[in-house]
């Protein structure tokens, strides 16, 4: 490695670690690769918070300069609120009740501005901020209903009220004219969150149907390899047992009714497989005409007895394509994945005692 290409490494790095780092701050805390909605929420909540300390605070002190005792200490405590809220997210990810204590400050806050025209009569410009935040933090429904309520306060307070905001001699048609450009920032955030919402609805069930390919067989609807190894290795169980399973000349089965045949065949295999199997099993596709069963809670004896039975129904079946009549028979191999045998090595013990019954004649099950 070059001492240019180090030091551009080295650079990198403390690049990424700065970015990580300001990162983990937002998240309060949190490190996952996967932004979760949890975790957006999380970090938005916290961006929130933040952003109105940072506004907050500094308008308290300056209220407080000015002289404007109440309007500043009001601003300070929300400003502390905030703070607060930010620990108490960093601790306990309650983004439910984290997000009340930063709207609900938000609302109050916004009506006494808007009573007493706030610093220079400036107080109705930060009103406008709201929807956003309801609409993100309690979702259309419930942010509408709140959103509802807020107006009429606005328009009490403003109209019916005894309030501040004509003492800096604005024109009289300036009280309306907020109430409209509240409404129609209402509006053009619900429109925004509602198509957020169905963007968000429709890339969760395309991402579910991704993995629902992804790990499952097109053709029998079992898992396929990679289904059932995902689900083996995340398994709780200790200990379950393998039975490998194929079928017997099914080259000869395509060869001569045609490969529509063929995967009919196997659609049937794996209903036949399936019906057999009690809650809690699991069977896949592994490959070609191959299928692979893992069974828990059961007895190395009770598993050969299951393989046998599968392979006597099969045997015993006939076979009904279009006017094509025709039987299959199907070798089985067993093995028991344990704390002494990995999953690796039980497949592979499963494969070995499968290919030892087609060896000794098919139609048979070995598990040594």
């Amino acid at each position: 490695m070059t001492k240019h290409s180090y030091k551009a490494k080295v650079e990198h790095s403390k690049y990424n670690n700065a970015r990580f780092s300001w990162l983990i701050s937002f998240y309060v805390g949190r490190a996952e690769d996967v932004f979760s909605e949890d975790i957006r929420r999380v970090f938005v909540i916290n961006l929130f918070a933040s952003v109105g300390v940072l506004f907050t605070l500094p308008l308290g002190i300056g209220s407080l300069i000015e002289g404007k005792f109440v309007l500043g200490s009001l601003l300070l405590f929300v400003a502390l609120l905030y703070a607060i809220n930010h620990i108490y997210l960093r601790r306990t990810h309650n983004h439910n009740l984290s997000g009340k204590f930063v709207i609900y400050p938000l609302y109050v806050l916004m009506i006494y501005l808007m009573y007493t025209g706030g610093a220079k009569g400036t107080g109705h410009v930060w009103v406008f901020c709201v929807p956003a935040v309801s609409l993100f933090l309690h979702g259309m429904k419930r942010g509408m209903i709140e959103l509802g309520i807020f107006t009429l306060a606005l328009i009490v307070t403003m109209f019916f009220m005894n309030s501040h905001f004509t003492e800096f001699g604005y024109d009289p048609m300036l009280k309306s004219r907020i109430i409209f450009s509240f409404i129609l920032v209402v509006f053009l955030s619900w429109i925004y969150e509602y198509s957020m919402s169905r963007f968000n609805q429709e890339l969760k069930e395309t991402s579910a149907k991704l993995k629902l390919v992804a790990y499952t067989d097109s053709l029998t609807e079992l898992l396929n390899r990679r289904g059932m190894l995902q689900r083996l290795e995340a398994s709780t169980y200790r200990s379950f047992h393998l039975i490998l399973a194929d079928v017997d000349f099914f080259k000869s089965i395509n060869d001569e009714y045609g490969h529509d045949a063929g995967d009919y065949a196997l659609i049937e295999l794996s209903k036949i497989i399936q019906t057999s199997l009690s809650e809690g099993h699991l069977a896949s596709r592994w490959g070609g005409e191959e299928f692979l069963i893992a069974v828990c809670d059961c007895s190395e004896s009770q598993a050969i007895a299951l393989a046998e039975s599968i392979r006597q129904r099969v045997a015993e079946y006939e076979f009904v394509y279009l006017d094509q009549k025709f039987r299959m028979t199907m070798s089985f191999g067993v093995a028991t994945m344990n704390e002494m045998i990995s999953l690796r090595e039980a497949i592979t013990l499963a494969d070995n005692h499968l290919y030892s019954a087609k060896r000794a004649g098919r139609n048979q099950t070995r598990s040594s």
